[in-house]
C-alpha cells in the first residue's frame, strides 16, 4: 500500500511540473523517441528493439507509445540476466526538424522483472524545447527476491512524463552596478552622511597603531624593568 501511495505521488509530482511549464514554451511539435534494450548481461551486448514513443505536444505532455509484447526468448533472457544484471535503455531521438540524439540509461533488471515490466520514461527538456535527456526508473526501484514468471512479463507497462528544465534566478546585475554608481556620486558630491561610529571608520588606523605599541614593549622588557628600578634607587 506504501509502494502504490508514493507511486502515485511521483506520478502526480511529474503531472503537476508538467502542467506547470506548458505556458512557458514557445515552440510545440512531434518527437519521435525510437526506444532498443539490451537483455544479454554481457560488456557489450547488442541493442534490440523495443518500441517508439511519440510526444506530440511538447506543451501539454501528450505522447503515445508502441510497444509489442516481448518474444519468449527475450523473456527468457530478461530473467536469467535479473540474477545480478542491469537492463540498459537506449533512446534515440528524432525531432521535428530532423536532429537526432541518443541517450542510454539502465535500471537493475531484476527490479524491472518484479515491477512486471513496469517502467517510468521521464523526457527533460530545454529551453527550447530540445531533449536533453531520457532516463528509466521502475517502481518499485528495488529488489525484494519475488518469485517472477514468464508470463507475468509479457507486455511493457510504461508511463512516460515529458519534463522541462527549471531555470534559475538570474541576478540583476546591473541594478547592482547602477546603484552603486548612485552612491559614489552622492558621496562625491556630499550628499550622503557617514552614520558610522568612530571605529567603524577608523579601525584600519587603530588596529595597526595597538599592534606596534603591544609589540614594542614586548620586545624591550629590560628596559621597562630597569626603569623602574633607578627610580626606587633615589
Amino acid at each position: 500500500m506504501v509502494r502504490v501511495l508514493c507511486f502515485v505521488l511521483l506520478c502526480f509530482h511529474y503531472a503537476v511540473r508538467t502542467l506547470s511549464f506548458q505556458v512557458d514554451v514557445d515552440y510545440d511539435g512531434l518527437i519521435k523517441i525510437k526506444l532498443q534494450h539490451a537483455l544479454d548481461h554481457v560488456p557489450n551486448p547488442d541493442f534490440h528493439d523495443r518500441g517508439t514513443v511519440f510526444v506530440y505536444s511538447i506543451r501539454s505532455g501528450s505522447v503515445s507509445l508502441e510497444q509489442p509484447p516481448l518474444s519468449v526468448s527475450d523473456r527468457e533472457k530478461l530473467l536469467l540476466s535479473e540474477k545480478g544484471g542491469i537492463y540498459r535503455l537506449h533512446s534515440s531521438v528524432q525531432s521535428a526538424d530532423g536532429k537526432e540524439t541518443s541517450f542510454l540509461t539502465f535500471v537493475k533488471a531484476c527490479s524491472l522483472v518484479e515491477s512486471h515490466l513496469s517502467d517510468i520514461l521521464s523526457v527533460s527538456l530545454d529551453h527550447t524545447g530540445s531533449v536533453i535527456g531520457v532516463s528509466m526508473m521502475t517502481s518499485p526501484g528495488v529488489c525484494e527476491g519475488q518469485l517472477v514468471t514468464k508470463d507475468d512479463i509479457r507486455v511493457f507497462n510504461t508511463t512516460v512524463f515529458v519534463k522541462h528544465m527549471e531555470q534559475g534566478p538570474v541576478p540583476d546585475t546591473a541594478a547592482y552596478i547602477q546603484k552603486l554608481e548612485r552612491e559614489k556620486e552622492a558621496r562625491e558630491r556630499g550628499e550622503t552622511k557617514d552614520n558610522r561610529s568612530f571605529l567603524a571608520k577608523y579601525w584600519m588606523y587603530i588596529v595597526p597603531l595597538v599592534i606596534f605599541l603591544v609589540l614594542s614593549g614586548a620586545a624591550n622588557p629590560e628596559g621597562a624593568a630597569g626603569g623602574g628600578g633607578g627610580g626606587g634607587g633615589r
